[in-house]
């Protein structure tokens, strides 16, 4: 890796980690057009945003953990996993596609994921149905298979819950950790020797994630839930366009 490129990626990491820190979600949303856009293929960032945005989560449900509730949550985390091999069969499928119609789908995909947010399909109430969580789990371990960008299935459900700034922070996270050995070992499976360089970089670049967790938990504390949300879908609205447009210009 030559300075630039370490630059590079190492901003991505930090930026990723205040996002997903702070809010609970949003590495992979982040960090992955951006990748795309720097030259690497498809599998090597998905690796890179993999490891990278592990660190964190770890980092994050660690500060964060008596506001996880891992027992109730356990049926829609199984869910997830179960669909997880199908979103790595789907990366592999996708990753064959020319690298402009990568990027265009990618955004396309996390613009429709933002835009659903945006209108919180899922109403706030007093009591959501068990369904709504296996559903949440079912698209969450998809899309994190296909491109690590599994949060927002899980904030939409999140959003339904009247829930403290803690447990809403650290929910997604903890979902996200528990798929990240299976998501390594079949994508290991599917890519072989070609996803070692990229994972290299990653961890050689994990104190940039520290140093981006550290400061997106202390934003979290102080910024209000509504703000911090508004400010980082303008930022990932523009990023999702800008891959879209791109290949055209």
């Amino acid at each position: 890796m030559d300075i630039l490129e370490i630059v590079k990626i190492g901003s991505i990491m930090i930026f990723g980690s205040i996002i997903q820190s702070s809010s609970g979600f949003g590495f992979g949303l982040f960090a992955v057009p951006l990748f795309l856009f720097m030259g690497f293929t498809l599998p090597e960032t998905v690796i890179i945003v993999v490891i990278g945005s592990a660190v964190q989560k770890i980092t994050a449900v660690s500060y964060l953990w008596k506001a996880a509730d891992w027992k109730g949550q356990a049926p829609y985390m199984a869910v997830g996993l179960a669909t997880l091999p199908l979103g790595v069969y789907c990366l592999y499928q996708v990753s064959f596609l020319s690298q402009p119609a990568i990027k265009q789908i990618i955004g396309a995909l996390i613009l429709l994921l933002l835009l659903l947010q945006w209108k919180r399909v899922i109403k706030s109430r007093e009591r959501v149905a068990p369904a709504w969580g296996y559903i949440a789990g079912f698209f969450s371990g998809f899309l994190n298979g296909l491109a690590n960008i599994g949060g927002p299935p899980l904030v939409l459900w999140i959003l339904a819950h009247k829930w403290s700034n803690e447990k809403m922070r650290v929910t997604p996270i903890a979902f996200s950790i528990v798929f990240v050995p299976f998501q390594i070992f079949f994508m290991g499976l599917m890519f072989g020797s070609m996803l070692w360089p990229p994972l290299l970089k990653a961890v050689l670049l994990t104190p940039t994630v520290l140093l981006g967790s550290w400061i997106g938990l202390k934003i979290g504390e102080k910024i209000s839930k509504e703000h911090l949300r508004v400010y980082m879908r303008l930022l990932l609205l523009f990023i999702s366009l800008s891959a879209i447009v791109r290949p055209f210009f």
